[in-house]
C-alpha cells in the first residue's frame, strides 16, 4: 500500500529529472552559441578584419617605417577595440603604433618567433588585462593588441564562461563542465564555451525545482479537469443544453378516493439512449445552478404531458425544490410569473421541499416566500420528515400542506421501524392538519401498517412504478378510473 502511494511521486520525480535534464541542456546549449557567435563576431572585428588589410597593403613591406606607421595607424582608427598594431622583422621592431623601433622585444615574443609558430593568441603575462594576437606574415610577424575587458564584457553571461586559444594551444579546459567548442579557422582559433561545477550543479538544481513544479502544476490542471466531479459537472451542463433531463411520473394512491390523485415529478437522466438513475447525478445537479433550469423545464413539460393525456383538473403534480432553489429571489419569481401566466397549474402544484444542508435555519425567509406561493395557490409539502435537517420547529413555523414519511420507518429493512416512530409521526400530521403521505410502499404487509393509522395517501411501487411521460400517458388512457 505504502509502494503504490509512493508510486506517483517516483514517476513525478523521475519526470522531472528527465524534464530538468532536457531543460538544463537546451539552456546551456542556446547559451553557449550564443556566447561563441558573440566571441567570435568581435574577434572578426579585432584580429580577423585588420590582418585582412595588412595583407592586401603591400606597401606595408617598403622600407619608410614612417609611412607604415601612418598606414598601420589608420587601420587601428578604423577598428577602435584595437589597442595597437606593431611589426617585427629580424627580432627588433620595424615599425608599429605602440612603440619605437628601438624597443627590444619582450621573450614571450621571441619566443614565439623563434620556433617559427603561424598564429599565436595569449594573454600577456606581464599586463593581465592585455591580449595578444600574434600572426606571421611574408618574413616578420604583425601583433594586434587589445584588452581583455573588451571580450570579456562583450560576452559575459550569469551562466556560462569561455575560453579562447590557437590550435596549438594544448591547455586543458577541464574546469568547464559540458563544454561546447567551436573551431574558428579563418582566425585559426578555438573558442570553447562551458560551465564551472558550481553553476552546473545549480543549473542542474534549480531545473529540478522548475520542472517538479512544472509537473506538479500540470498534474493539478489535469486532476482538476478530468476530477469525476468536475467531468460529471461538465456533462450535466451541456445535458441541460441539450435537454437531456426528462420527467419520469410516480403516481400517489389515495386509499379513500380508489384513485390516483397525484405524482410525484422525479428527474432522469436520458444519456445516449440509457436512463441514468438520480442516485448517480441528482446530489451533484442540485448544488450546481443548472438545477433551477432544470426543475423549471420538468415543471413545464410535465404540465404539458397531463394536459395532452386529458387527465382531469384536480389531478397535482409534486416537484422536488432544495431551500437554496427556494432563497433565491430571481428563481422564485421567475416560477411565480409562470403559475399566474398559466392559471391551469394554480391548485395542481406541490413543492416538495428537500434538503441536504441545514438551510432551514433561514425560516424568515423560507416563510416569506412560501406565503407568496400560497397566494398563487401552490401546496407545499415536506419531505423525509424525520431523516434530513428538518425538525418539529420547521414543521410547525412553515406552512405546510403535505407532510411526507419515508420509508425507513414502514419498511421491516429498517431498524427505525420496530420503533414507535411511525405512529409518531403520523400523530404529529394529524395533530398539525397535514396531509400524509406515506412513501416507499412496495408490500402489503407494508400497506397494512399504514392502514392501521389511518394514512391515506401512498406512493411506492406496490401502486405505481416511475415511468416516463409516454408511459405515464398510455396508463391514464388505459386506466382512466384510476386517474379520473
Amino acid at each position: 500500500m505504502k509502494l503504490k502511494k509512493l508510486f506517483p511521486f517516483m514517476i513525478a520525480i523521475l519526470l522531472s529529472v528527465l524534464l530538468s535534464l532536457l531543460i538544463s541542456h537546451v539552456t546551456i546549449r542556446y547559451i553557449e552559441q550564443k556566447q561563441i557567435a558573440t566571441i567570435e563576431t568581435l574577434l572578426d572585428n579585432v584580429i580577423y578584419k585588420p590582418q585582412q588589410h595588412i595583407e592586401h597593403l603591400d606597401n606595408l613591406q617598403n622600407n619608410n617605417n614612417e609611412e607604415n606607421k601612418r598606414i598601420l595607424d589608420l587601420i587601428d582608427k578604423k577598428h577602435p577595440e584595437i589597442m595597437g598594431i606593431s611589426y617585427i622583422k629580424n627580432g627588433k621592431y620595424y615599425y608599429g603604433n605602440n612603440g619605437s623601433i628601438s624597443n627590444n622585444v619582450p621573450n614571450y615574443i621571441k619566443e614565439v618567433i623563434n620556433k617559427n609558430i603561424p598564429v599565436k593568441f595569449f594573454t600577456d603575462p606581464y599586463n593581465q588585462n592585455n591580449l595578444i594576437y600574434i600572426f606571421k606574415y611574408d618574413n616578420g610577424y604583425y601583433i594586434i593588441n587589445f584588452y581583455s575587458k573588451l571580450l570579456n564584457d562583450f560576452s559575459h553571461n550569469a551562466i556560462t564562461n569561455y575560453q579562447v586559444k590557437d590550435h596549438n594551444d594544448k591547455s586543458s579546459t577541464s574546469y568547464l563542465y559540458y563544454s561546447l567548442t567551436n573551431n574558428v579557422k579563418h582566425l585559426h582559433l578555438m573558442i570553447t564555451s562551458g560551465l564551472k561545477f558550481n553553476k552546473f550543479i545549480a543549473l542542474l538544481f534549480s531545473s529540478f525545482i522548475m520542472s517538479l513544479l512544472f509537473i506538479y502544476m500540470v498534474s493539478f490542471i489535469l486532476t482538476t479537469y478530468f476530477d469525476s466531479k468536475r467531468v460529471l459537472n461538465r456533462k450535466m451542463k451541456k445535458a441541460v443544453t441539450n435537454n437531456e433531463f426528462i420527467p419520469f411520473y410516480q403516481s400517489i394512491y389515495s386509499k379513500k378516493q380508489n384513485k390516483f390523485i397525484a405524482a410525484e415529478v422525479l428527474c432522469r437522466w436520458h444519456s445516449n439512449g440509457i436512463i441514468i438513475p438520480p442516485s448517480e447525478f441528482i446530489a451533484d445537479l442540485e448544488k450546481t445552478d443548472e438545477i433551477k433550469e432544470v426543475t423549471f423545464s420538468l415543471i413545464k413539460r410535465s404540465f404539458d404531458t397531463i394536459k395532452r393525456a386529458n387527465i382531469n383538473k384536480d389531478f397535482m403534480l409534486s416537484f422536488n425544490f432544495t431551500v437554496t432553489m427556494l432563497l433565491d429571489k430571481d428563481f422564485m419569481k421567475k416560477i411565480i410569473h409562470f403559475i399566474k401566466e398559466n392559471p391551469m397549474i394554480k391548485n395542481r402544484i406541490i413543492i416538495e421541499l428537500t434538503e441536504s444542508e441545514n438551510n432551514f435555519i433561514y425560516l424568515n425567509e423560507i416563510k416569506e416566500v412560501m406565503y407568496q406561493l400560497k397566494k398563487e395557490s401552490v401546496l407545499l409539502s415536506i419531505d423525509d420528515v424525520g431523516t434530513g435537517y428538518s425538525n418539529l420547529i420547521t414543521i410547525q413555523e412553515l406552512p405546510f400542506d403535505i407532510m411526507k414519511i419515508d420509508r425507513c420507518f414502514i419498511s421491516d429493512n429498517f431498524a427505525v421501524s420496530q420503533s414507535n416512530m411511525l405512529e409518531t409521526l403520523a400523530n404529529l400530521g394529524d395533530s398539525l392538519n397535514l396531509m400524509i403521505v406515506a412513501e416507499g410502499i412496495e408490500t402489503a404487509a407494508e400497506l397494512n401498517k399504514i392502514n392501521r393509522l389511518n394514512i391515506d395517501l401512498c406512493q411506492g411501487f406496490y401502486y405505481s412504478t416511475p415511468c416516463n411521460s409516454s408511459e405515464f400517458t398510455h396508463r391514464t388512457i388505459s386506466e382512466p378510473h384510476l386517474y379520473n
